[in-house]
């Protein structure tokens, strides 16, 4: 089965058909099994909000994710590219490098890990990923 990708916003330089093909090569990697996965590109202000809202946190974060709520939807990935583009900066790499790491990192919290409470899975989890797919 091919997932649906559906894309709100763009990036700069990284076309939505290939945001999507990134993202169902990760989904492949993963052996996910979604009918569709919902990726959204906001700003700091949006972002902050949302942050504020569903984890009373009142400042931006990179990205938020809101696992589905029925097996076919994976979830809902919301990235600021504003912070993308300052952590883009910060590490030395093109924003469509970063959006693609919040991209996996985005997928893996909507299929339930959290690095804030596992023993470093996720993040081990996210490094074999990002290697899987060429961004070693």
């Amino acid at each position: 089965m091919t997932t649906a990708v559906d894309i709100t916003g763009s990036v700069p330089r990284f076309p939505k058909r290939e945001i999507v093909t990134f993202a169902r090569s990760v989904l492949r990697h993963l052996d996910v099994d979604a009918e569709d996965v919902a990726i959204a590109f906001v700003d700091d202000a949006s972002m902050r909000k949302l942050n504020r809202q569903f984890r009373r946190k009142d400042k931006t974060t990179d990205v938020l994710t809101f696992p589905g709520d029925e097996p076919t939807h994976l979830g809902d990935i919301v990235i600021s590219l504003e912070q993308a583009r300052r952590q883009a900066a910060d590490e030395k790499h093109s924003l469509a490098t970063e959006v693609r790491y919040l991209i996996v990192h985005g997928i893996l919290h909507a299929l339930g890990y959290d690095h804030e409470t596992d023993e470093g899975e996720m993040n081990a989890l996210e490094l074999d990923v990002r290697a899987k797919v060429g961004l070693g």
